[in-house]
């Protein structure tokens, strides 16, 4: 009986670190829409999509601190992270594929920092972002984006622009 038992709450340990790991990991899907796009950027390369993990939150620079005066910078970029995962739902999602994170991102002018905006109470992406991560006091405010992550963000935008 102690042999079931155990084996048992092994099982069941197994599948509740398996369901964790499941929904902690690199995103399936990045869609970057805005900007004056002609038409979104989907990424599915798995190395690029390394980049765009939300619970590492690699985009923002996060020693820099909040944005003191936000940008006012028009047309930006908005970036959404799908991943398949079952018990998610919004009306972003895309079949299988679940919106999981969103964030606003603002390249800098004349080759000064991106900006990265994670959306706050009043926007209806916030809860989808909370429900993967929560940043209790970042949430609804601009931030600098992290300089691998900008540039990452630059060389996606300027590939995607038709050339003349």
């Amino acid at each position: 009986m102690k042999r079931i038992v155990s084996i048992f709450l092994i099982s069941m340990i197994h599948i509740a670190c398996a369901s964790a790991v499941y929904s902690k990991g690199k995103p399936d899907k990045i869609i970057i829409t805005g900007g004056g796009l002609a038409q979104p950027i989907e990424i599915t390369d798995r190395e690029t999509l390394i980049e765009f993990a939300p619970y590492i939150g690699q985009f923002i620079d996060w020693k820099k601190g909040i944005v003191a005066d936000p940008p006012t910078q028009e047309q930006p970029f908005e970036v959404y992270f799908y991943m398949k995962w079952k018990e998610r739902h919004s009306r972003y999602d895309q079949g299988d594929l679940k919106m999981i994170y969103s964030v606003r991102y603002l390249p800098g002018r004349d080759g000064a920092p991106g900006f990265v905006y994670l959306p706050g109470k009043d926007d209806d992406r916030y809860y989808n972002n909370v429900g993967t991560i929560l940043r209790e006091g970042d949430d609804g405010k601009w931030h600098y984006a992290s300089p691998a992550w900008d540039a990452l963000m630059k060389r996606l935008i300027t590939a995607s622009k038709p050339s003349i």
